[in-house]
């Protein structure tokens, strides 16, 4: 490592990029780990001079985030059947995610003490590190400040998730939404969930944050939410957020706003001219 020089760096960034066949993500990852093995090098002592910092990072490239339409949606959550009490829980997830665009982790993290029942409303205060399901962690604390919020519900989730509060209490006493024994959901479990019910209802495969994506489009797309609406929904720090990742689903009233300019203004010319001009400004025009 001592004999690397910031021209080898450059040539294997080059190469990652360019020859080696990998994605511009995948890329992106060889060479941040590459970087930081240098750094941890630099720390220990075992080189002097971190030639690695002289080149640039290799871009993750701009990934696009698949979701599911509302017509997707339904089409998914046709195939759940209501005949046991697991693939109960699975309409809930699935109806639980579309509805409130949480993320992942806020959503396993929920616990009943989270639903507003007066007032319709869900309190995403918390996220879960989870191991296995005997070793998890609830964190009192969301990805982003921002994004520790309330969200307000709709009628027919409120309604869904009586039903299952009432199922899961002739079960025992379960504390997590999203569970069928007790402990919660695992995060491989959901994916499991969507790839099976999309290959079901024969749309295409999303993984588990495309749920969240599938909300904003939903909103965006078919509710004409707001920038503002949307960012506070999905708990981001600023619109700004929101617009760099959704700026596309917006739709484009460039039409609308040009059809209302036409007759929007009283504007009349004046009937003959107020000044005097000299030379050829000076020439007469007819209508």
């Amino acid at each position: 490592m001592s004999e690397l020089t910031a021209r080898d760096c450059e040539n294997f960034r080059t190469y990652l990029v360019v020859k080696s066949g990998y994605s511009q993500s995948y890329a992106s990852l060889v060479y941040t780990t590459f970087r930081q093995l240098m750094k941890y090098a630099q720390r220990m002592g075992v080189i002097r001079d971190n030639v690695s910092t002289r080149t640039k990072a290799v871009s993750k490239g701009k990934s696009v985030q698949k979701y599911w339409t509302s017509c997707e949606f339904e089409k998914v959550i046709q195939q759940v059947g209501r005949d046991t009490f697991y693939e109960r829980m699975v309409y809930v997830c699935l109806l639980l995610y579309y509805r409130t665009g949480i993320r992942v982790s806020e959503g396993l993290a929920l616990t009943w003490d989270d639903v507003d029942w007066e007032q319709s409303r869900l309190r995403v205060f918390h996220t879960l590190n989870y191991t296995n399901k005997r070793n998890y962690t609830i964190k009192p604390y969301t990805k982003t400040e921002s994004g520790m919020r309330i969200i307000s519900l709709d009628s027919e989730l409120m309604e869904c998730l009586k039903r299952w509060r009432a199922d899961q209490q002739r079960h025992g006493n379960i504390r997590f939404i999203i569970s069928y024994d007790g402990a919660p959901l695992l995060r491989s479990t959901l994916s499991r969930i969507l790839k099976r019910y999309a290959r079901l209802a024969g749309v295409k495969e999303i993984d588990a944050k495309g749920l969240r994506h599938s909300h904003a489009s939903y909103l965006i797309a078919e509710m004409n939410c707001d920038v503002l609406t949307v960012s506070q929904r999905l708990g981001h720090s600023s619109p700004d957020i929101t617009l760099r990742y959704y700026a596309h689903m917006f739709p484009r009233n460039d039409r609308i706003v040009a059809d209302k300019l036409a007759h929007s203004m009283n504007i009349t010319p004046a009937k003959s001219s107020r000044i005097s001009f000299n030379g050829n400004q000076n020439v007469k025009m007819s209508d």
